[in-house]
């Protein structure tokens, strides 16, 4: 009897340690298939998540840029700004020297002067004039000829000084380059004492408030892109950082020749630190 206790008790230990042994391999099963469909749920939202987005590379452009070119051909007197300025519209860029244009629109105005006084006096005259003719004092012969006459004379040259005037303010005008609009000066071509012609850039002005990523989409995608539609942008040169925009312009027809259709996202910048030339990358939630 004392030797079976020994055998039962070895039995019993035996059959715990399979029983916790299956217990173990149960939990470790459990976990897997947990851990299994933890990451196929995962997969599947990745894939759901990529099918629901399309992704579109692009390039940068500035919303507004333009080559500044003289109207007319000119000694250059002072150049009032450099590489990097930040101008508002209208502001003075370059000055041309203008000492001749402003000699002529100083005479130019004297003539005016000088035609309004003849202009009025004929007037008066006029005026008495069609006093008398209409009392029959007069003839309308004299009428006509010293009355009528005069006056309109006197309203032609004083029309055509006018427009002498305008003329050479106008081309006064012209010897000062100012800005079309607001932004910052990126090139600059020229320097006091120079000739600046009416072919060469003098500056070059880019507004980069706003800023432009230009992509291509497929036929498949376009229906589902729409004017005004808010979408995400990445720029790989400026990492951490995500922008919002809008589609600012959808193409009604494909590229000849890449068969794509072009789009344009609209985005603000500020600081400026998007540059034109960067690449992009357009995020957008599909419709």
């Amino acid at each position: 009897m004392t030797r079976k206790k020994p055998r039962a008790l070895t039995a019993l230990l035996l059959l715990l340690v399979f029983l916790v042994g299956c217990n173990q391999s149960t939990d470790e099963n459990t976990q897997v298939q947990k851990d299994e469909v933890q990451m196929t749920a995962t997969a599947q939202k990745t894939l759901k998540d990529k099918q629901a987005t399309m992704v579109i590379s692009g390039k940068i452009e500035a919303v507004q840029s333009a080559n500044l070119v003289s109207k007319v051909a000119g000694k250059v007197a002072a150049v009032h700004v450099d590489i990097g300025s930040t101008v508002k519209v209208g502001q003075l860029l370059v000055s041309l020297a203008a000492e001749d244009k402003a000699a002529e629109v100083e005479e130019s105005a004297t003539l005016v002067e000088k035609a309004q006084v003849e202009y009025d006096l004929a007037l008066k005259t006029y005026q008495r004039g069609k006093e008398l003719l209409a009392s029959q004092a007069i003839s309308q012969a004299d009428y006509d000829n010293q009355y009528e006459g005069p006056y309109k004379r006197a309203e032609v040259g004083l029309k055509s000084a006018q427009a002498t005037l305008k003329r050479k303010q106008i081309s006064y005008e012209d010897m000062f380059i100012k800005a079309p609009f607001a932004g910052v000066i990126t090139a600059k071509n020229i320097n006091p004492g120079e000739m600046a012609g009416t072919q060469n850039a003098l500056l070059s002005l880019v507004n980069l408030s706003q800023v432009v990523i230009k992509g291509t989409v497929g036929e498949k995608e376009i229906n589902q892109l729409k004017n005004g539609q808010e979408v995400q942008a990445k720029v790989p040169a400026i990492p951490g950082k995500t922008f919002t925009g809008k589609i600012s312009n959808i193409a009604l027809a494909a590229d000849s020749q890449t068969k794509a259709y072009p789009i344009k996202v609209q985005l603000d910048n500020p600081g400026y630190i998007m540059k034109p030339g960067m690449f992009a990358e357009i995020v957008i939630n599909k419709k």
